[in-house]
């Protein structure tokens, strides 16, 4: 078993304690509303996120069905690293299944995984409680080389839709000046299709809202208003994911938010893209981002700048 390193919380109505999730040794964080469990034994990876009495929703995979040659997808939510100039790259999975050191913290927790064989660099998340509804996620690229590093730090929510969810990007910014991107991966990775004319979406003046169709579907967005989120209408709750945009940042595509569905909707990637960066020996590049369970947003209301 990962060796943890435990500290007693002495934050009022958070539980932090050690299970077993899916055969993995794991930490679960309980909220009055909330609860989020991170598997140890590989990663760092989110397993588990939602209502405290609700559904998991995040896609995990139990059978164990996918993978990538050793590789494990698992689904959760996992850090991803890329390379100026190559985002989709296979040192990205190297180093993501190994098993990872935790310490418990007052409200949170510190993961930190093993050493890419090649790049040393080290994935880290690092997890703390803001209120009843709210965590605050920051994930991490640390430099364990004496050499330079250069890439992005990417945060990839894989979620498990049900026949009631719809996805929204807001999109535009304040001011006089509002010009976005949108891109549209047409192929990738040899076997990925996605439709330029693509009936699982449509457009406000004000949101991308995507309700997914079964098909393959990916789009990269220039955001700045920084937020990807899922509403589950059946279960009365919006999942919502926001990341500071970087004005003049270095972002694929200049784009810092992605959706991908996967065939027959077994899953939706909420993702945020990292601008790229240099990183100096024992440094790190990080991407924060805050998780929100809220009531159920229409993403078709959506006017302007969002707000709840």
């Amino acid at each position: 078993m990962p060796k943890i390193s435990a500290e007693k919380s002495k934050v009022n109505k958070i539980s932090i304690k050690k299970i077993t999730f899916d055969g993995f040794d794991a930490v679960e964080i309980k909220t009055a509303k909330l609860k989020l469990i991170a598997v140890i034994s590989m990663g760092p990876r989110i397993a588990y996120f939602g209502k405290i009495d609700g559904r998991n929703l995040l896609f995990w995979d139990y059978p164990k069905k996918y993978q990538r040659g050793e590789w494990q997808f698992m689904g959760g939510h996992r850090i991803w690293c890329t390379r100026p100039k190559a985002d989709e790259c296979e040192e990205s999975y190297a180093a993501d299944n190994d098993p990872c050191t935790v310490k418990i913290l007052k409200d949170g927790m510190e993961i930190h995984g093993g050493i890419h064989p090649t790049f040393r660099i080290r994935k880290s998340m690092i997890i703390r409680v803001i209120d009843e509804n709210k965590i605050e996620i920051e994930n991490r690229i640390t430099n364990e080389s004496p050499m330079l590093w250069s890439g992005g730090v990417w945060s990839l929510t894989v979620t498990l839709p049900s026949a009631s969810s719809e996805y929204g990007i807001p999109l535009g910014r304040e001011g006089a000046w509002d010009i976005f991107n949108i891109a549209i991966p047409k192929r990738w990775a040899e076997t990925q299709r996605a439709l330029v004319n693509d009936p699982a979406i449509r457009f406000t003046e004000d949101c991308l809202i995507l309700k997914p169709k079964g098909s393959i579907s990916k789009r990269m967005v220039q955001a700045p208003q920084g937020l990807i989120g899922m509403t589950d209408s059946k279960e009365k709750i919006s999942f919502l994911k926001h990341s500071p945009y970087l004005e003049n940042g270095q972002y694929p595509l200049n784009c810092n938010i992605a959706y991908y569905v996967g065939l027959k909707n077994f899953m939706v990637e909420m993702e945020y893209m990292g601008p790229e960066q240099s990183v100096m020996p024992s440094a790190f590049a990080s991407t924060k981002e805050t998780w929100e369970l809220t009531a159920p947003i229409d993403w078709k209301k959506i006017k302007g700048v969002f707000t709840k």
